[in-house]
């Protein structure tokens, strides 16, 4: 396990540089995309990374001008994170990267094997 997920993740960081972001830089990005008004600790623990890791993160994004931070109602210390327009534009074209990745990394895999995967790894995650 921990050796197709060093390869496929060396090729999607690989990758990924071409478009200067990294792996982690693309999936918080895809999940604030997904859950805009996410707070930042929701954030961390959807990464499984630490709170001050997703700061760092956030940052680099927000100066990218990818995503962007707005007050919280009712909590001067929160902010909820959103995708900017920019960083929507964005992720079409490092999904694509990531897909080519994934077909690269498990393109030997019939069809039935490959959902059989997806399944068993959902599992294992939940």
């Amino acid at each position: 396990m921990r050796r197709i997920a060093f390869a496929s993740t060396d090729l999607l960081a690989e990758r990924l540089a071409a478009h200067d972001c990294t792996p982690t830089r693309l999936t918080a990005l895809l999940v604030i995309a997904e859950k805009p008004g996410l707070k930042l600790v929701e954030l961390a623990n959807s990464l499984g990374i630490a709170r001050s890791g997703a700061v760092v993160l956030v940052d680099e994004l927000e100066l990218r001008g990818q995503v962007k931070r707005r007050p919280m109602p009712g909590d001067r210390r929160a902010h909820s994170l959103i995708a900017t327009a920019k960083g929507l534009k964005a992720l079409g074209p490092l999904c694509e990267v990531a897909e080519e990745c994934d077909q690269q990394s498990f393109g030997v895999l019939n069809q039935r094997d490959h959902q059989s995967l997806l399944r068993l790894l959902d599992k294992l995650v939940a």
